[in-house]
């Protein structure tokens, strides 16, 4: 791969140009790193190994391609998906002392727990201080632009090329269903909505699995459709979860401890026991606004 230097000024308006037209069309925008770092390495002493990689702030302030529009706030995020040795944020509760799990409906709350998943809303302003709880050696992050219409869905995918799995979710009748699924990608499906009149966003997640491309076929002769295929989903409306956020606000979904219940939605889809050291994935969802 060769390396193009380009000079300061054509740099920046070629990233401006890249950040604008990925934020301008429905749909999410993966960015490894780049203009919005969420982790960095100190580096003016030369890399040392297993030295502690320091969050940043998340600054939602720093888009600036949003085009002037209706009182309600455009749908649309920031996704930082954090991955660090397990229990790091969601067994932390000097973390969870800084959020706020009461902005989530209480049953959905107690109901997420049974399925092995915790969440909660935060200030924006306080994250250097969630920051200083978390950093630490074995972490890493990368972000995603997600914006839709205020009517479709996104897809958010933790965990990709599952094998096989057995799932064991409970629903809201407190039942619990076991389900399996071959070759298939962990997810969230991701829904937003602007509030008219305030500058408040909804953002409501629901865990789905995708089982890929089904094709259907006919043998010669029988009537209907020859072939064709589509794609197929499967998802837990039970756990749809909601919360509004404000502007300098941000939403994180994280797992409870996958050790406890291996086959729970948080285990399969928010960690990785099987690695040495066990890892977590967190989610958070912060509204990109204009800059102020």
């Amino acid at each position: 791969m060769h390396k193009i230097n380009l000079p300061p000024t054509r740099k920046m308006l070629t990233l401006s140009l890249l950040l604008a037209l990925l934020t301008a069309l429905p749909g999410c925008a993966h960015m490894w790193n780049s203009t919005l770092d969420f982790f960095k390495v100190k580096v003016a002493d030369g890399p040392k190994k297993d030295a502690p990689i320091p969050l940043v702030a998340i600054n939602p302030g720093t888009d600036q391609t949003q085009p002037p529009g209706p009182p309600a706030m455009v749908p649309r995020v920031i996704v930082y998906r954090i991955s660090a040795p397990a229990g790091t944020f969601s067994g932390n509760e000097k973390v969870w002392s800084e959020l706020n799990e009461d902005a989530l409906d209480s049953k959905m709350s107690v109901l997420m727990a049974q399925n092995g998943l915790r969440a909660g809303t935060g200030a924006v302003s306080r994250w250097p201080l969630i920051a200083k709880l978390i950093e630490g050696p074995g972490a890493s992050s990368d972000q995603q632009f997600c914006q839709t219409d205020g009517r479709s869905t996104l897809n958010v995918v933790t965990r990709a090329g599952v094998t096989d799995e057995i799932v064991v979710s409970v629903d809201r009748d407190l039942q619990q269903v076991g389900r399996t699924f071959e070759r298939c990608d962990n997810g969230f499906k991701l829904s937003m909505r602007g509030i008219r009149g305030k500058q408040q966003l909804q953002v409501q997640l629901e865990p789905y699995v995708s089982l890929g491309t089904i094709t259907v076929s006919r043998a010669e002769g029988q009537l209907g459709v020859a072939a064709g295929g589509f794609t197929h989903e499967e998802s837990f409306p039970d756990l749809a979860m909601a919360a509004i956020l404000g502007a300098d606000q941000f939403l994180v979904i994280s797992p409870v401890d996958a050790r406890n219940n291996r086959f729970s939605i948080g285990s399969l889809w928010l960690s990785d026991v099987d690695k040495v050291p066990a890892m977590e994935t967190v989610l958070i969802f912060v509204p990109a606004t204009a800059g102020k």
